[in-house]
């Protein structure tokens, strides 16, 4: 909780995690948003992109209470969380327990966020956690009707007795991770799941709003997240310098906005996230409806020759110099207007990058990871080379290679082969570099 507290008091930090639903992902051409001149360095720059952001986001809480987590673990025996699951449901965790052989222990937890708010969660915990400290990853459900994070630990689909996407759809990705290895902590964002406010439908964030009504649910939905690191670093066999993020969809906004607001989240992975205003729709801020992203953007609907303060392109780049990897389908490339110009205005910013004050050093990572030692080592063996000069031309590639984006046939969804990309992708920057070879990811 206190560092939580000192990243918000030294950087000003708020968030936002923005989420669309498919109707969004298939609307046509609509204007692009023009983001605000920037000017000075790359320090200057980012203090400009987070205050416009916070411009629409509305600031963190200042007041962080206690965790005072409650950690469950999950049996079939009276009492035991999983008779809060359906039927199907039910038969389909004894099967995964079954098949897992012990190996991977569940939990349900939950810990407060806000005074009068908690966050219920899937806590997936591998047997090689209980040997050594373990990278964790923080996993986001996409847009559900109630079903949030019991998606993700592959329980159901979208729907409560919907079969789960086990398949090519892969929204099963926080049981996919716990079996590659990593401790997984699967939440239930604000107005889905085990967060359904009482008398209220799925996804209505009005009486958030009531409550908050200079926030987001944008902003409330990274602060959960931001909790949910906290949290993971409670945990005594977590690796809390190894704490990744990863979502798709509205779980890819989710993710990537934790990443950009939230300096201990070490490897982020967004996928299928909308990074475009599309403003000629209302769906970020809707005058009716359940759902209002974000209550302040309403002004640049309303008025499209606004000036919008902050755009998708400069999101990305504040996750920067840690790494970032950008999934979408390439008919997504497409639809999301200027995708690929973003990455590479992205891209440039982590090729240019100089060490800043308060953002990590890059050689610094590099270094640190157990993993550093296989460059070192290969050019001692091959070419005699020194430490020192390795290192020396390393440092040349700046932070270039942390950010990544890979496209795909098919839809909005996470096949096996950008799974099998991914799961290497987080073995290399979160430590566990080479423990994907050779292995067959489901």
């Amino acid at each position: 909780m206190q560092k939580l507290l000192n990243t918000i008091t030294s950087m000003a930090m708020t968030a936002s995690t923005v989420m669309l639903t498919l109707t969004l992902l298939v609307m046509g051409a609509s204007q692009p948003a023009a983001a605000q001149e920037r000017s000075g360095s790359w320090a200057e720059q980012r203090a400009q992109i987070k205050r416009g952001w916070l411009e629409l986001l509305g600031d963190f809480p200042t007041e962080i209470p206690e965790l005072n987590p409650s950690i469950r673990k999950v049996t079939f025996e009276p009492g035991c969380p999983s008779k809060r699951l359906n039927e199907p449901q039910l038969q389909v965790l004894k099967e995964q327990m079954a098949e897992e052989g012990g190996s991977i222990e569940r939990y349900h937890v939950s810990f407060q966020t806000e005074a009068d708010d908690r966050v219920a969660a899937w806590l997936l915990v591998p047997e090689e956690a209980l040997r050594k400290k373990t990278p964790a990853m923080i996993c986001i459900h996409s847009t559900t009707r109630g079903t949030g994070k019991d998606q993700v630990i592959g329980l159901c689909g979208k729907e409560p007795l919907a079969p789960p996407d086990t398949s090519e759809g892969g929204r099963s990705y926080g049981l996919y991770l716990a079996r590659n290895g990593y401790v997984t902590l699967s939440i239930d964002l604000l107005t889905d799941g085990e967060r359904v406010e009482p008398g209220e439908a799925v996804l209505q964030s009005r009486p958030f709003y009531e409550r908050h009504p200079e926030w987001s649910i944008v902003g409330k939905n990274t602060w959960d997240i931001m909790r949910s690191v906290d949290f993971l670093e409670t945990l005594d066999y977590v690796d809390s310098d190894n704490i990744g993020c990863i979502g798709l969809s509205l779980g890819g906004h989710s993710s990537l906005f934790a990443g950009a607001f939230e300096p201990r989240i070490a490897a982020t992975v967004c996928i299928g996230g909308v990074l475009d205003w599309h403003r000629g729709t209302e769906h970020w801020s809707r005058l009716n409806g359940r759902y209002i992203y974000i209550k302040k953007y309403r002004p640049y609907i309303d008025n499209p020759e606004l000036q919008v303060p902050a755009d998708f392109d400069e999101l990305m780049m504040m996750v920067a110099p840690r790494p970032l990897l950008i999934l979408c389908s390439e008919w997504e490339f497409y639809n999301r207007r200027g995708l690929l110009d973003k990455c590479l205005d992205v891209a440039q910013v982590y090729r240019d990058w100089k060490d800043t004050e308060g953002l990590p050093s890059v050689m610094e990572a590099r270094m640190k990871r157990k993993s550093y030692a296989a460059s070192l080592n290969y050019y001692k063996e091959r070419y005699d080379f020194s430490a020192e000069k390795v290192t020396r031309e390393i440092r040349g590639i700046g932070a270039g290679d942390c950010f990544s984006w890979f496209s795909y046939p098919g839809g909005h969804s996470f096949p096996p082969v950008v799974r099998a990309l991914t799961f290497a992708w987080l073995d290399r920057w979160l430590d566990r570099d080479n423990r994907w070879f050779g292995k067959f990811y489901p």
